[in-house]
């Protein structure tokens, strides 16, 4: 007889499959649910953030987003009845990529193009998506959860199922009944008068697939954004509809005629639309993220404008701040008091996220239309929208020092030697000592189910403490890798660890660390460094805010 998984999932976007498969590598036993018949098709949020990929290089899912997603192209900018652009600006600039930062620049993919790679990892994991489950109401207690599922099948038969799960997590949209059930508040604003139409509409010729493209009028503004260089496939954003109609989900017919009406172009040849909605730009938070058993990530805990490329990155990171929570939680191996420093350390995060992205939303709309048609600036996105300077300084679990500077929740910390709260650099070039395998990073021995103690330093004596001290910690649960500097070698006991040459030097010169120098990063599964110390004492007392 199955038994009933640990977790439940409900909702089937990008929070809830990132939580999943973090679950997943960590043994858990999950069970996603979606109300849909059918996956969502859309394009809606294609951008990935930079520190979305470092999370998927880590998770593994890199490569298969990597083989589909293409960079963010550039915005032409057209005058009315014009073929060529008046000018192209790109929407962030381009950044070399380097060592520790080795996916610097945003990449382009459909939503649902995305979510089906996610998919697709999850099923390796032994699970896969429940289509046509809804859940309708819950009871929650200290000790479990009760769901109330009904299950539609593709004829509209509907079967009641009622099941005891360990816990359950909200990733259901801004409309979330999970949130609804539990009162929470969902604080902040519709913006009614900024309608914008929105849909997936296929341009049999007359744009260059290869550029995203825009053209304002007096209060109307059409932007269309491609979905790959070689595809046909474009989503529209169209803002400026008359009032009588705003509120209604435009159709294909609506949208051409204005399309011609605006931009002068009945040169550009339509096929069909594939998805069409109405979008009012909501701009709103939860004040916390968890009631017990019970816990909200993604849309359901904050929506925003779509302007920056942060809302479907946001949820992701909520479900990787989330999942190895969990993970340890269930295994017993941390108390429940775990799971607040969740929403302790997210909800600062989405504060300032909120607040950036409405000033953007107003920078790139109201701007656009307003001013010079000649002034690219509406479209410029600043470095911290890659969200690699994203921090949790502050947090309760953070073992913070001296050399730890505390800013806003979207600080700039790159180029400045590793900080506890910030994101683990990358380093490539990483040998086994005496081996000839070829090199490894830090990213690939990253895990979503271990905690990694980097050793750095040649103080052999000092590492032989620090692996007697981590060796009171769960060992399924926390890694100890050595990094010497290129050209030592070991003297001392190595236990367990794994003792790497950094042979090009960048783990060293990426982290600026001293190769003479003891010091202790450790990082967390999620990518972030929960400590940076230089004795015991330090890694002792990061692990005892973690497990039991």
């Amino acid at each position: 007889m199955a038994t009933t998984p640990s977790v439940l999932i409900v909702g089937a976007g990008p929070a809830g499959l990132i939580l999943s498969i973090i679950l997943r590598q960590n043994g858990i036993t999950v069970r996603i649910i979606d109300k849909e018949q059918t996956y969502r098709p859309g394009s809606r949020g294609s951008g990935i953030q930079p520190r979305t990929l470092e999370l998927y290089d880590i998770l593994g899912v890199l490569p298969a987003i990597r083989e589909v997603a293409e960079p963010i192209p550039s915005m032409a900018r057209y005058e009315p009845g014009k073929i060529e652009p008046t000018s192209t600006a790109r929407i962030s600039e381009w950044v070399d990529p380097t060592p520790d930062v080795p996916h610097a620049n945003a990449l382009n993919l459909n939503q649902d193009d995305h979510e089906g790679i996610l998919r697709a990892h999850l099923q390796t994991l032994s699970c896969s998506v429940e289509l046509g489950s809804e859940l309708r109401k819950f009871e929650h207690f200290p000790d479990q959860v009760v769901a109330h599922i009904i299950k539609t099948d593709s004829e509209g038969n509907e079967v009641e199922e009622t099941t005891t799960f360990g816990w359950l997590v909200g990733t259901d949209g801004a409309h979330s009944v999970v949130r609804k059930q539990l009162g929470f508040s969902f604080l902040g604003e519709t913006r009614t008068e900024q309608q914008i139409a929105l849909g997936d509409i296929i341009i049999e010729e007359g744009v260059n697939p290869g550029l995203w493209h825009s053209w304002s009028v007096p209060s109307k503004f059409i932007a269309l954004r491609s979905g790959g260089s070689t595809g046909k496939k474009f989503m529209f954003a169209y803002t400026g509809r008359p009032e009588h109609v705003a509120d209604k989900t435009i159709t294909r017919d609506e949208f051409i005629q204005d399309f011609y009406a605006i931009t002068g172009r009945n040169d550009v040849k339509f096929g069909p639309t594939t998805w069409l909605s109405n979008y009012r730009p909501n701009l709103r938070m939860v004040d916390k993220m968890r009631d017990g058993r019970v816990l909200i990530a993604g849309d359901a805990a904050h929506c925003h404008s779509p302007t920056g490329g942060q809302g479907l990155n946001s949820s992701v990171q909520d479900a990787a701040n989330l999942g190895w929570k969990l993970a340890l939680v269930q295994k017993g191996l941390a108390t429940p008091a775990l799971l607040d420093t969740y929403g302790e350390e997210r909800l600062r995060v989405i504060a300032q996220m909120l607040q950036l992205t409405t000033e953007l939303f107003h920078k790139t709309f109201s701007h656009l239309i307003a001013e010079s048609k000649s002034d690219d600036s509406g479209w410029k996105r600043s470095r911290n929208m890659a969200m690699l300077g994203i921090n949790y300084c502050g947090s309760s679990i953070i073992q913070e020092d001296a050399d730890t500077v505390a800013g806003s929740a979207y600080s700039e910390a790159e180029g400045q030697r590793v900080q506890a709260a910030f994101r683990a650099p990358d380093a490539p070039g990483l040998v086994p000592l005496g081996s000839v395998h070829a090199p490894t990073t830090l990213f690939a021995l990253f895990s979503a189910s271990l905690h990694t103690v980097l050793l750095f330093g040649s103080d052999a004596p000092g590492h032989a403490r620090v692996l007697e001290v981590v060796g009171q910690f769960p060992e399924e649960s926390v890694r100890v890798v050595k990094v010497l500097p290129h050209g030592h070698s070991i003297s001392g006991p190595t236990g367990s660890a794994l003792v790497l040459e950094d042979r090009e030097g960048h783990a060293y010169n990426g982290y600026k660390l001293q190769p003479d120098e003891l010091t202790v990063v450790v990082v967390r599964p999620d990518g972030v460094v929960g400590a940076v110390v230089h004795d015991t004492e330090g890694v002792e007392q990061y692990f005892q805010k973690i497990f039991i």
